[in-house]
């Protein structure tokens, strides 16, 4: 089989595009698609280094071998199933040995995408998928109906409704609502305690500082969004208790949604409204002297990567080069001798499973190292959980999400620990419901009642 052509010295590359499409472009032609997918799919094919990663992989090279590696034989509906099993953990891309700069630039996460993309261009996104990733709007609807929400969630017969009229699967253990929504609890609490607001649309360049008192040890601002906000209010309340425990100015200025779950349906301008959106709110922060820290690894990801990769001005750049995981964060603290490492409760032994979102960060095992300052032994479980946002809520896709999320779940039970732990809420959904009920914390909320707070 020949290999990938190299690639000329004068191609051009403008940041937010696969080799030969442009994600941003205002339309994608499928030919081009098709030839950049057949140019990718020949190298996989002689590779196979990812056979055991995704279900794309899986599908992909069945559909290979049942044409004898002639990629002539491939079917449309061959490359919209790979896609369509794509749920953009990235784990491919870290795991390729030909990811830029290597002259031939895979990115099979991003093709995924042009195809989505392609598949909405061509009105065959299901109107499921399109209201799945309003996650702000559906955020909002929840908390107004908090307890009958909640209440419907958990009855057989709403299930089935929505399992055969939505598509979202009648076992599928969904987010709770919160009658009160982060941003209100903090807006509340910092007014009790008659703070400086930093909360919603009050939260502007130039509002007043906090009460009097020793100077803050460093600035933050808090990008919490739709998960943390309406879901895992939990999450956002550990991370205020430890950031200002350690004297952590922390602000939340108005904001939406990182777009993440927009891939799911190659919304490519919806994702740059809020790219674009979120770095004007966030940008004049980062000039005061804040950094911006994040307390799901989905969130950071789209600030520290994909809003550089999509929108490459140097506003956005800026912003990225100020964006912290929260545990990154606080072990930047522990090296500057600024953490308050006393811990007076000790967690035990943790199983801590890490996030496919937080691995492409690149930034090694900072959640891990953090929660051993308390103590704690804790052995890291590198498993994709297979929930990935709305891909395993889909009925199709529910019973492929378990049998992912079991290989986690037996390591995690191999392990015999006493907490189990991941940074992503929607993991720590999975990893319950698969593992038979048992809680799944935050690292931040370990370090919380580590200090007894």
């Amino acid at each position: 089989m020949t290999v990938a052509p190299a690639l000329s010295s004068d191609r051009r590359n403008d940041g937010n595009d696969v080799k030969g499409i442009s994600l941003t472009a205002e339309k994608l032609e499928q030919p081009a698609v098709v030839k950049e997918s057949l140019r990718i799919f020949e190298v996989c094919d002689g590779c196979r280094r990812c056979f055991n990663l995704c279900p794309s992989f899986n599908t992909l090279f069945e559909r290979i071998d049942a044409g004898d590696s002639d990629l002539s034989k491939l079917a449309t509906r061959d490359f919209e199933q790979v896609a369509d099993e794509c749920y953009y953990c990235k784990l491919c891309y870290n795991h390729c040995p030909y990811t830029p700069p290597h002259q031939y630039e895979i990115d099979f996460p991003r093709l995924m995408v042009g195809w989505k993309k392609l598949q909405a261009q061509e009105g065959k996104a299901r109107w499921r998928d399109r209201l799945l990733v309003r996650t702000d709007w559906i955020g909002k609807l929840g908390t107004l109906v908090a307890p009958l929400a909640n209440w419907a969630n958990a009855q057989s017969w709403f299930r089935g409704i929505l399992h055969r009229i939505v598509g979202i699967h009648r076992d599928r253990q969904l987010v709770r609502f919160h009658e009160e929504t982060f941003p209100h609890w903090l807006h509340r609490t910092r007014e009790d305690r008659g703070r400086g607001l930093y909360v919603g649309k009050q939260a502007e360049v130039g509002a007043g500082g906090v009460s009097a008192g020793p100077p803050p040890a460093a600035k933050v601002v808090l990008f919490s969004t739709c998960l943390v906000d309406y879901h895992s209010v939990e999450v956002g309340r550990a991370t205020v208790a430890v950031l200002e425990k350690n004297r952590v100015e922390v602000v939340r200025p108005e904001q939406q949604c990182c777009g993440m779950p927009l891939f799911d349906t190659g919304d490519i301008p919806g994702i740059l409204k809020k790219a674009q959106a979120n770095v004007a709110t966030l940008k004049p922060w980062v000039d005061r002297g804040y950094d911006i820290i994040a307390p799901v690894p989905s969130c950071s990801l789209m600030l520290k990567r994909e809003y550089p990769h999509l929108l490459p001005t140097e506003d956005a750049k800026l912003v990225a080069s100020h964006t912290f995981d929260v545990c990154e964060y606080l072990m930047k603290l522990k090296k500057q001798g600024k953490l308050d490492t006393h811990f007076p409760n000790r967690p035990g032994k943790i199983a801590y499973q890490i996030p496919c979102h937080l691995r492409d960060q690149n930034i090694g095992f900072k959640s891990k190292e953090l929660m051993e300052l308390t103590g704690a032994s804790v052995e890291v479980i590198e498993r994709c959980s297979g929930h990935d946002g709305t891909w395993g809520v889909k009925v199709e896709f529910f019973e492929l999400s378990m049998k992912i999320a079991a290989k986690a779940v037996r390591e995690v039970e191999a392990a015999h620990a006493d907490l189990v732990v991941s940074d992503c809420p929607l993991s720590g959904v999975q990893l319950t419901q698969a593992g038979g009920g048992r809680p799944t914390l935050h690292p931040i909320e370990v370090i919380k009642q580590a200090y007894g707070l």
